[in-house]
Order: C-alpha cells, then structure tokens, then sequence
C-alpha cells in the first residue's frame, strides 16, 4: 500500500508550473514562486517519492528475497518522518504541514517495524 500510494506522486512530475502555483495557494502557502530551482525541486522531489514507492513496492512483492531490507526501510521512515517535522518547523511551514507529513511517515515506519517483528515472532525466524 505505500509503495503504491508513494509511486502516484509520479503525476505530479508532470504538473503544469500553473497547476502547481494554484494548489501552492490552495494549501495557504502564498505566491509560488515560480523560479527554476523551485520548480527544479517540485518535480525531483515527486520523482524520488515514486522512487521509493518503487522500491517499497518491489520488496512487497519479492518477500523472500528482500526480507532483511524491511527493518532498514522501517527505520529510514521513523528517522526521516521525525527529520522532516524538524525541517517543517524550521522552514515555517503551517502546522497541518508539519503533523500530515513528518507524523505519518514516522508512524508508517513504526507500522513497518512491528508488524516485521510480529511477523518474526509468528514464523519463527
């Protein structure tokens, strides 16, 4: 499910610099603005989300091959989900930025590991 969830951040690659402006002031955010390293990031940043998703996707689906990299993506998630809570606040982002970004993530890697080590204990590895 996240794999699949993240690999839709594709679409917005692909999003009009106009599209982008208008959801960057539905969300409160202000004037985009609209330079090239903005834009730059906008779309990078998509990218290496559906990256990930990717990645998350390919490890559901190939269990017994990628089994000892769960923990690890486990943990990547809690660390950049409290990281990016950290970078919200510094960046001045509005609070339900902050707790519908940083909070999620962190808690998806918190899901990721104990459902890993439930799953551990039950098949007797």
């Amino acid at each position: 499910m996240v794999g699949v969830g993240l690999m839709l951040a594709t679409v917005a690659v692909f999003f009009p610099v106009s599209l982008m402006a208008t959801f960057h002031q539905w969300l409160g955010l202000g004037d985009f603005p609209d330079a090239p390293i903005t834009i730059y990031l906008a779309r990078s940043t998509s990218l290496l989300y559906a990256m990930h998703g990717a990645v998350m996707f390919y490890v559901a689906l190939n269990w017994d091959r990628c089994e000892a990299l769960v923990p690890l993506l486990g943990w990547l998630h809690v660390t950049l989900g409290l990281t990016m809570i950290g970078v919200d606040v510094n960046a001045g982002m509005p609070l339900y930025w902050t707790a519908g970004e940083g909070l999620p993530i962190a808690l998806t890697g918190g899901v990721i590991l104990w459902l890993f080590r439930r799953s551990s204990s039950t098949c007797g590895n």
